[in-house]
């Protein structure tokens, strides 16, 4: 059995002792300096920050594309290795955010918002009476032999009303078709539809009706939405389906008798009348205002207090 001493070693390399390796090794002086090391550092870690940087701009963020979705390394945190250190993205996504909060704001051309139809229905909604607001403004136009083209009227929001003639200051079941004032609200124009006023469809968005007052003159409205039109024709529909609601008696129908009237109740004292509660205005007019709106032209009388103020207004504009 031979020695450790005596095993052989089998190499085709010359074997070269561990003294004379060490010595064989040339060391640059500049490799000593501190300096180098410094600036091995950081050219390492710039390299790094330069990849990082690379990476982030060919993300393709979801709120630019528009897809439903896309590279899973893109986060929506803050803390994500793609975000630039100034803030820079964060400022563009929160000026998105407000030019998108902007344009919801601003009504769509033709349409009224839902806040304008809660006022038009404040306004006109009374005991035993239904409002229908329509969703677009429309224009009326009048029409009479003579005429060879529509003449305009007026611009404003078409509602319908229904009173169903079971309160004291509308006795009488009707139907009428009323345009009111964008803003103010106030009634520029109404009529009522009954058996004679022939409401129908004219184009995709113009409805026409002859004038209860006088038959050869006829009304065109011309609406800004055709979905608007569309659904304003299903409710007059609705309505005029109902004899009672156009003035048509029904056949077999027996007439109510007349009742006895009863000794009316004693009204409580005002003293037992409570202030208005929640009470919050929902339309609000003033003198200002007569440059602004049709009606206040029109049709309020000009008063010494309205002379007044219009004669300091044109210094104003």
């Amino acid at each position: 059995m031979p020695s450790t001493t005596e095993v052989p070693i089998y190499s085709s390399s010359q074997i070269i002792p561990i003294d004379k390796r060490i010595s064989s090794i040339s060391i640059s002086a500049r490799h000593e300096s501190p300096e180098y090391a410094v600036n091995r550092l950081s050219s390492k870690y710039d390299s790094y920050h330069g990849l990082l940087y690379r990476n982030d701009h060919n993300r393709r963020r979801l709120s630019s594309t528009g897809e439903g979705s896309g590279d899973s390394s893109t986060t929506a945190s803050g803390s994500s290795c793609g975000e630039r250190e100034d803030g820079s993205e964060g400022r563009a996504e929160s000026d998105e955010m407000e030019r998108d909060e902007r344009e919801e704001r601003i009504p769509l051309e033709g349409q009224i918002t839902e806040i304008e139809r809660q006022q038009v229905e404040t306004f006109f909604k009374g005991l035993k009476t239904q409002v229908y607001v329509s969703g677009s403004l429309a224009n009326l136009y009048t029409k009479s032999p003579i005429d060879s083209e529509w003449q305009l009227k007026y611009a404003g929001i078409p509602l319908v009303l229904l009173d169903v003639g079971e309160a004291r200051s509308r006795n009488k079941r009707r139907i009428q078709i009323v345009l009111a004032e964008r803003g103010s609200c106030f009634m520029l124009w109404r009529d009522t539809i009954d058996n004679l006023s022939a409401y129908q469809v004219a184009g995709k968005a113009f409805h026409t009706m002859c004038y209860s007052g006088d038959h050869t003159l006829q009304i065109g409205f011309s609406f800004d939405t055709a979905q608007a039109a569309h659904d304003m024709w299903i409710e007059i529909e609705k309505l005029v389906a109902c004899p009672e609601n156009i003035s048509l008696s029904v056949p077999g129908k027996k007439k109510r008798k007349e009742r006895k009237p009863t000794k009316p109740l004693p009204l409580p004292p005002k003293s037992h009348i409570s202030q208005p509660c929640c009470f919050q205005h929902v339309t609000s007019v003033d003198q200002d205002d007569r440059s602004r709106y049709y009606s206040l032209r029109e049709f309020v009388p000009v008063t010494a207090f309205t002379r007044m103020s219009l004669s300091s207004t044109p210094e104003e504009f």
